[in-house]
C-alpha cells in the first residue's frame, strides 16, 4: 500500500533535494499500513517513525539552509523558510515527548499531518526554494528571484493550499485537545498533589508521635532492666561478701584453736606408728621362739592369739595407722586453706610467671592426676603479673584437684594460657561429669561440695575465688551436664587499672 505514489510533480530540478524527498516519501509509504490500523501495531510503529523523522529533519533542513546560505536567497525567504523547518522539527519532538510519557498517539492522525505536511513543503516551499536558487545560479539577482515567486502559479500551487489548510487544522484541533487534556492533568495532579501532601502530613507526624512513644518506652525499659540488673549484682556482691566475711572470722579462729592440737596428735601419730612396728618385731621375733615353750604355756598363748584374732589385729594395725595419717593430711590442708583465706592480704606481693608456678601444681597433685587424666599442655610464654605466689599456687593446685576429681574413669585435662594487651589468662578444661547451672551458680559458697563425704572439704573453689579476688581478677566457669568443664582465669598485667574480681556463671 501506497500513501504517497512518487510522480514527476515533486521534483525541485535539485538533484540532491529531490533523493532526500523520495526517501522520506518511501519512509512515510513503509509505515502507513501499520499506522492505518491504529491498534497496538500503529503504537509500535510511531515511535520508530518519528526518530527516523527527527534524523531526517536534521539532515535534510541542514542541507537546503547551506544550500540557501550558499547562493545567498532573498533574507526574508530564508527567515521564512526557516521557520517553517522549526515548526516541522518542534511538531514532531512534541510527538516524540508525548510518546515517551506513554500517551497513545493516533496513527491516522499521525498519517494525516505528514501528507499534509509533505504536500506543503514539496510542492510549494522546497520547490519556490528551488526556483531561486536556479535562478540565482543562472546570474538572476536574489530580489528578482524572490519578486518572481508572485507570478501566477499552476494546479499544484492550489494543492499546496488545500493541504495547507488541513495542515493548520490539524495542529489547531490536536493542539486545542492537547491544551484541555493537559489542563485537565494539571488541575488533577495539583489536587492529588495537595492530597498527598496532607497525607504525608498527617501520616508523618501520626509516625513521630510514635516514634517519639516508642523511643521513651525504650528508654525506660533499658533503664528498667539497668536497674534491675545492677541491683541483682548489688545482692550477690552483698551476699558474697557477707558470706567470704563470715568465712574468714570463722577461718582465722578454726585454724589458730586447730593448728596446734593438729601439731602434736600429728607427732603423736608418728611416734605411735614407730612404737608399733618395734611391737610387730617384737612379736615376729617371738613367733620364731613360740614353738620351744613348754606344751601348757604355749597353749595358753596361742588360745589368747585367737580370742583377740592376732592375725588380723597384725595385719589391720598399720592400715589404720595409715588411714589415720591421711586423715590427719587432709585435716592439715583444711587448715593450710583456712589459714591462707584468713590472712587476707597481708603477704608480699612479687613478679610471678604463671606457666611456672601451674607446672609446679601439675607436679604437686602428679599423684592424685596421673592415674585419673592424661595432661595435655598448651601453654603460651607470658609476661610476669604482681601476686602472692603461695596464694596462686594454692589456686592452682585447687582448680587441678576439682578438675581430677570431677572426671570418672580415666579423661583428659588440658591447659591452656595466653595473653591479650590488658591481661594474661589460664584455662583448665577437664572432661569429667560437668555441672548444671544451679551447680555452677554455687561452687564458690564456702562448704558447698558435690563430691561424696571425704572426698572434698567445700573451701578449694571459695579460696579459689578469694585468691583471684585479692588479685583482682575474674574466674569464670562454664560447664556442660556429662561434657566437661572449662575453669577461665584472668589477671591484669601490672600496667593496666585494676579491676574487681568477678565470677561469671
Amino acid at each position: 500500500m501506497h500513501l504517497m505514489a512518487w510522480s514527476d510533480h515533486f521534483l525541485t530540478g535539485i538533484q540532491s533535494v529531490d533523493q532526500q524527498h523520495r526517501a522520506l516519501v518511501t519512509m512515510i509509504n513503509d509505515a502507513a499500513p501499520h499506522l492505518v490500523s491504529d491498534h497496538e501495531d500503529a503504537q509500535q510503529t510511531v515511535g520508530p517513525l518519528l526518530d527516523k523523522l527527527i534524523q531526517y529533519a536534521a539532515t535534510h533542513f541542514k542541507y537546503e539552509e547551506n544550500l540557501m546560505r550558499e547562493v545567498q536567497v532573498d533574507p526574508g525567504y530564508m527567515a521564512q523558510h526557516q521557520h517553517t523547518h522549526h515548526a516541522f522539527v518542534e511538531e514532531v519532538l512534541l510527538m516524540r515527548s508525548q510518546y515517551d510519557r506513554g500517551e497513545r498517539l493516533s496513527g491516522h492522525d499521525l498519517l494525516q499531518f505528514l501528507t499534509s505536511w509533505l504536500t506543503f513543503h514539496i510542492l510549494s516551499e522546497d520547490k519556490q526554494m528551488a526556483r531561486q536558487v536556479i535562478a540565482i545560479r543562472q546570474g538572476d539577482s536574489a530580489t528578482h528571484a524572490f519578486a518572481a515567486l508572485d507570478a501566477p502559479n499552476n494546479a499544484p500551487q492550489a494543492v499546496y493550499n488545500a493541504a495547507l489548510i488541513d495542515l493548520f487544522s490539524l495542529l489547531t484541533e490536536r493542539n486545542r485537545t492537547l491544551s484541555t487534556a493537559y489542563e485537565e492533568i494539571r488541575s488533577a495532579k495539583v489536587a492529588l498533589e495537595t492530597l498527598n501532601q496532607e497525607l504525608e502530613l498527617r501520616v508523618s507526624a501520626r509516625t513521630q508521635e510514635l516514634a517519639d512513644t516508642n523511643a521513651e518506652l525504650l528508654v525506660e525499659r533499658r533503664a528498667l532492666i539497668e536497674s534491675m540488673a545492677q541491683l541483682e549484682q548489688t545482692q550477690s556482691q552483698l551476699l558474697q561478701s557477707e558470706k567470704m566475711a563470715a568465712v574468714g572470722q570463722l577461718a582465722a579462729g578454726v585454724a589458730h584453736e586447730i593448728n596446734n592440737p593438729i601439731g602434736f596428735v600429728s607427732s603423736n601419730l608418728g611416734s605411735l606408728s614407730g612404737y608399733v612396728k618395734q611391737l610387730l618385731k617384737l612379736l615376729q621375733a617371738y613367733e620364731s621362739v613360740r614353738q620351744g615353750l613348754p606344751a601348757a604355756q604355749r597353749q595358753m598363748v596361742e588360745q589368747q592369739a585367737q580370742t583377740i584374732d592376732l592375725a588380723f589385729i597384725r595385719d589391720d594395725i598399720l592400715d589404720l595407722l595409715q588411714e589415720s595419717g591421711t586423715g590427719l593430711e587432709r585435716v592439715k590442708r583444711i587448715v593450710n586453706d583456712l589459714r591462707i583465706y584468713a590472712q587476707g592480704d597481708n603477704a608480699t606481693w612479687e613478679a610471678a610467671d604463671l606457666n611456672r608456678l601451674l607446672k609446679l601444681s601439675l607436679q604437686e597433685l602428679h599423684p592424685e592426676i596421673e592415674p585419673k587424666a592424661d595432661v595435655q599442655l598448651q601453654l603460651t610464654p607470658l609476661p610476669p603479673i604482681q601476686g602472692v605466689q603461695y596464694q596462686l599456687n594454692r589456686l592452682f593446685v585447687n582448680l587441678l584437684r576439682n578438675a581430677a576429681q570431677a572426671i570418672d574413669g580415666h579423661g583428659t585435662i588440658t591447659l591452656r594460657s595466653g595473653t591479650t594487651p590488658s591481661l594474661v589468662w589460664i584455662e583448665i578444661i577437664d572432661t569429667g561429669c560437668g555441672m548444671d547451672e544451679d551447680t555452677q551458680r554455687r561452687i564458690f559458697e564456702p562448704f558447698f561440695t558435690t563430691h561424696a563425704v571425704g572426698q572434698g572439704t567445700g573451701l578449694g573453689l571459695t579460696l579459689a575465688w578469694d585468691i583471684v579476688k585479692r588479685h583482682r581478677g575474674e574466674l569464670t566457669v562454664n560447664s556442660t551436664p556429662g561434657q566437661g568443664t572449662t575453669f577461665r582465669l584472668e589477671l591484669p598485667l601490672p600496667t593496666t587499672a585494676l579491676g574487681t574480681a568477678r565470677v561469671l556463671q
